[in-house]
């Protein structure tokens, strides 16, 4: 656990980083290897029922908003228009698996637990500080776009009413959101800079997560269903 985090009461939350990472590149190989369309269905029923015993209904419920446009299309594609509903079940499910297992990820893990993961593992700070900055880019920009949105409707900018108009206020929204993350990676840079991030030395993490042996046998019982998964697919 890293100094002065309190993790959640969600079982994803206090699990190590590696496992949850792990259960998201177990779902993302399984959404598109077991049989369809019952499997993305089970897969995609167990992530729910997951989200939901880790108390991360929130994310759940984004991700199923954002998974519904896309079962619209694919209902209108296949099923309307088409004579699939089989198809339109399974990329459904396997779109709103790999949308659920990613978003839980990014609301489970938090950045400096899996910096102290990593750096444990011996791996380079700089390419640890990459990953987690990765991780958290999209959550970050929709932060400061939020906040940039916020500013300009107080100076009485317009973001509804016709399609003109609203490509117009594109521009004000856009132009400080891109400008604002260029000046942020100056500043982290320096900052990266003056702590030797680019020195080469191993770090050791002050307080890393405790990697139970239940979660590195879990972890390694999700490799074997994956690699089953592909060997039982290649040979049937």
């Amino acid at each position: 656990m890293t100094l002065g985090y309190r993790p959640g009461t969600g079982v994803l939350h206090r699990a190590h980083p590696f496992t949850v990472l792990a259960l998201a590149g177990t779902v993302a190989v399984l959404a598109f290897t077991l049989s369809a369309p019952l499997g993305p269905m089970l897969l995609t029923a167990g992530l729910v029922a997951i989200a939901v015993a880790a108390r991360v209904s929130r994310t759940l419920l984004t991700a199923l908003a954002f998974a519904a446009p896309f079962w619209v299309f694919l209902v209108l594609i296949h099923v309307v228009f088409g004579d699939s509903p089989d198809r339109a079940v399974t990329v459904g499910s396997q779109i709103s698996a790999v949308l659920v297992v990613f978003l839980m990820t990014l609301a489970a893990v938090h950045p400096g637990r899996l910096v102290d993961a990593l750096l444990e593992r011996g791996v380079p700070f700089h390419v640890a500080y990459l990953l987690v900055a990765t991780l958290q880019s999209v959550p970050e920009l929709q932060r400061r776009a939020s906040a940039i949105l916020d500013a300009q409707r107080c100076r009485g900018l317009r973001v509804r009413g016709s399609v003109w108009g609203r490509v117009r206020s594109v521009v004000p929204l856009a132009v400080p959101l891109v400008l604002g993350a260029l000046g942020e990676v100056d500043d982290r840079a320096l900052a990266l800079e003056a702590r030797g991030a680019a020195s080469g030395l191993r770090r050791t993490p002050l307080d890393p997560p405790h990697d139970r042996l239940a979660e590195r046998v879990t972890r390694w019982a999700l490799l074997g269903s994956v690699l089953g998964t592909i060997a039982w697919r290649i040979v049937a």
